[in-house]
């Protein structure tokens, strides 16, 4: 028996999933098509009401994702929706409102999902319990970002995409090679939120 699927993801994942730039998926929402969620730290909302989770409108959001280099570190929020609510309510604890991170910006897998039918996205299906899909890019993800951290950021998103390539080809585990055209659209995602101009 396998561990649940994942409830939640975060915009960078999404984005990874996608192969678009995170500020598109915030777009997305800002015009209706995907409700944004934010992780809560000890919010307390009029009422009295407490929660782990509430929905935001994409725009209060939207400056932690700006592609010009000027992304902000943090927002603060003062209203959300918390679940079972049908409007967004004051949240009164703290008194500032909850700071929020990029991170903390989450969307629904259901959420997801729908999005992704309603826009007859391509999604890889996992047949049978642990099957697994052509390739791993969850490992290819987890060594780059090592890399930059290790070595830093290369110069340019070619280089970046020869040192993966010259990964994937040291790596007995990976299998065939993708094509060079595949590699240069996974490191682009994360390339344009490190290094966006």
């Amino acid at each position: 028996m396998g561990f649940p699927p994942k409830e939640f993801l975060t915009v960078s994942e999404l984005a990874a999933r996608w192969e678009r730039a995170p500020l598109q998926i915030i777009d997305w929402a800002m015009s209706g098509k995907l409700e944004l969620m934010v992780s809560l730290t000890e919010a307390e909302f009029q009422g009295g009401e407490e929660a782990d989770y509430a929905a935001v409108r994409a725009g209060h959001v939207r400056p932690l994702f700006r592609d010009a280099g000027d992304a902000e570190r943090f927002v603060m929020i003062r209203r959300a929706r918390p679940p079972g609510s049908d409007k967004p309510l004051s949240i009164v604890h703290p008194a500032e409102g909850v700071r929020v991170l990029s991170t903390d910006v989450l969307i629904r897998t259901t959420e997801i999902e729908r999005f992704e039918e309603e826009n007859s996205l391509v999604r890889r299906v996992v047949v049978g319990p642990g099957a697994p899909t052509r390739h791993s890019w969850e490992r290819f993800y987890v060594e780059m970002c090592c890399r930059i951290f290790h070595d830093g950021l290369p110069d340019t998103q070619t280089e970046l995409v020869e040192v993966m390539q010259d990964w994937i080809m040291d790596d007995p585990n990976w299998g065939e090679a993708p094509d060079p055209s595949t590699i240069r659209k996974k490191v682009k995602v994360v390339w344009q939120r490190l290094k966006p101009d």
